[in-house]
C-alpha cells in the first residue's frame, strides 16, 4: 500500500484547503491531507494557496494586507471558511489524518515549527533554505519540493537535511538514489489510477493526488514480481540485484529520436516510449551502464559502437 496525501484536501470534490476538504479527503481513504499556509496582516497562519484570495473565496486582495478577521468573511466555496493552521490540524488529528504542510512565503519557520513539533506532520516547500531552518527548530519530518528534474535532486535534500523528496518529475534514477540515502519520494499531483501503478513499481512511496477516492484503489494495489514474458514493460534489462518492479530504464525517458518514438495512448495523451530500445539490453553496454550509472544516451550509443568503451 502506498501512502495518498490529499492535494489542498480534496481539490476534486469539495473547495480546497478547506475543513470540509479535509473530511472529503478523510471519506475518500486518504492518510495525509496536503495544505497551504500564509500569514495574515496581524500575524495567523491561514491555509490558502495563493498570495491573493481573489480565485479561492468571494474576496479580493493580498492575503498579507488583510488580518484574520477580514478573511474570516470570506466564502471559500460552499459557504466554507478560510481554515487557520490550528483549525487544520485540530480536525485532521481528531480524522487520524497526517498533515502535509507546505509554506508558500518565507519567514514562517518559527510559527510552523510551534504548530507542528510533534505532531504526525511533514512540513514541505519551495523554499528549500526554510526547509533547511525547520529542521535546525524542530524534530518535524520535512520535505523538499521540485517541480522540475534538477541534475541531482538527492543532493538538493539532503543540503535540506529533508526526510523527502516532493517531485513533479521523475525517473527510475530519482527513487534508487533516494531510497539510497533513506529519502522518500512523494511525486505530484497524480490523479491517474495508471499512473499510480507505474510510480508505485518504480518505488513511489506515496502520491500526492486531487482525488484521493479515484485513485485509493489502485495505491493499495500491492507491486508483484511477473515473469520477462508476462510483463507489461518487457523488453527490460536486467542488471545483477535487481528485481522485476525496479526494471526500468535509467534513461527512460530520454527522447531520442533513435531509440524511441511518441505514442498516443487510448486516452489520447502524448507519451514518450521506448518499447522497442535495445540498447540497454546489449552485454557491453549493460556492463557499463551498470558501472556508470549516470551514462547519457550518447555516450552508451557511443559505447555499443566501440564494444567497450565511451572514449
Amino acid at each position: 500500500m502506498s501512502v495518498v496525501i490529499g492535494h489542498r484536501g480534496a481539490k476534486s470534490i469539495a473547495p480546497e484547503n478547506t475543513l470540509e476538504s479535509i473530511h472529503a479527503a478523510k471519506r475518500c481513504g486518504a492518510d495525509f491531507v496536503e495544505v497551504d499556509v500564509r500569514l495574515s496582516k496581524d500575524g495567523f497562519l491561514v491555509v490558502i494557496h495563493d498570495e491573493a484570495v481573489d480565485r479561492t473565496t468571494d474576496g479580493s486582495g493580498r492575503v498579507e494586507e488583510m488580518t484574520l478577521e477580514d478573511i474570516k468573511r470570506l466564502d471559500a466555496g460552499c459557504g466554507e471558511r478560510v481554515p487557520t493552521l490550528v483549525e487544520a490540524i485540530s480536525l485532521s488529528e481528531e480524522l487520524d489524518l497526517g498533515i502535509v504542510v507546505e509554506m508558500k512565503e518565507e519567514g514562517l519557520e518559527d510559527l510552523v515549527a510551534q504548530e507542528l513539533e510533534g505532531r504526525r506532520a511533514i512540513v514541505t516547500s519551495f523554499y528549500h533554505a526554510s526547509v533547511r531552518e525547520i529542521k535546525e527548530l524542530a524534530d518535524i519530518k520535512t520535505g523538499v519540493i521540485i517541480s522540475s528534474l534538477p541534475i541531482n535532486p538527492v543532493y538538493l535534500a539532503l543540503w535540506a537535511k529533508a526526510d523527502s523528496i516532493f517531485p513533479r518529475i521523475v525517473s527510475p534514477n530519482l527513487f534508487k538514489k533516494a531510497h539510497r540515502e533513506r529519502i522518500e519520494v512523494y511525486p505530484w499531483t497524480i490523479n491517474d489510477p495508471d499512473q499510480v501503478r507505474w510510480l508505485k513499481r518504480l518505488g513511489a512511496d506515496g502520491i500526492v493526488t486531487d482525488d484521493p477516492c479515484g485513485i485509493r484503489k489502485a495505491a493499495d494495489e500491492p507491486v508483484t514480481n511477473v515473469r520477462a514474458g508476462e510483463c507489461q514493460y518487457y523488453p527490460c534489462h536486467h542488471f545483477e540485484g535487481q528485481d522485476c518492479t525496479h526494471c526500468f530504464c535509467p534513461l527512460y525517458p530520454c527522447k531520442d529520436p533513435k531509440l524511441g518514438k511518441f505514442i498516443k495512448t487510448k486516452r489520447g495523451k502524448r507519451l514518450w516510449s521506448c518499447v522497442d530500445c535495445t540498447l540497454v539490453h546489449r552485454p557491453t553496454v549493460a556492463r557499463y551502464l551498470s558501472d556508470h550509472p549516470e551514462a547519457t544516451a550518447e555516450e552508451l550509443k557511443r559505447v555499443d559502437r566501440n564494444g567497450a568503451s565511451a572514449g
